[in-house]
């Protein structure tokens, strides 16, 4: 089994890479729960643990390579214009998977499902350098090991 640091979206039956390079991907996950303290006892009880939806932070660059620019500034511009595209949400059918890792020959994927974006940030004042960052909120906690599509 070969793991493929891939990060990606699967949107409408279409696999989109994140802009290389990626330099940070951070997942968070958080737990709910009642804390009940009895006063003049000491300690407290935990009950009723559930795990809450996922949050994604990912922080990456579109860059010149080699002091080179890998691309023009209107050829990153629309990398950006076409992330915008796929990280929108905006009617209900257009929720997402996102990948972490995936590898078709080995079939080896690990992702996130019922994902939407809640930040597309990014800075285009540097011609040789448009930085970016993303957040995305996966309602469904669990770590899924299937192909695109299911």
């Amino acid at each position: 089994m070969a793991f493929f640091f891939k990060p990606a979206i699967y949107k409408n039956s279409v696999l989109v890479q994140l802009p290389l390079p990626v330099v940070s991907v951070r997942v968070q996950e958080a737990w709910d729960f009642e804390m009940l303290k009895v006063p003049l006892a000491d300690g407290d009880f935990v009950t009723g643990h559930s795990q809450q939806g996922v949050s994604i932070s990912i922080d990456g660059q579109i860059r010149a390579q080699a002091g080179a620019p890998k691309a023009s500034e209107e050829a990153m511009f629309a990398v950006i214009e076409n992330m915008r595209s796929t990280l929108d949400v905006s009617a209900a059918g257009d929720k997402y998977s996102f990948f972490l890792y995936h590898d078709v020959a080995t079939s080896t994927y690990r992702k996130f499902k019922s994902c939407s974006t809640v930040k597309f940030d990014y800075d285009v004042s540097d011609k040789n350098l448009f930085p970016y960052s993303i957040v995305i909120h996966a309602e469904d906690p669990v770590l899924y090991t299937t192909a695109p599509g299911s």
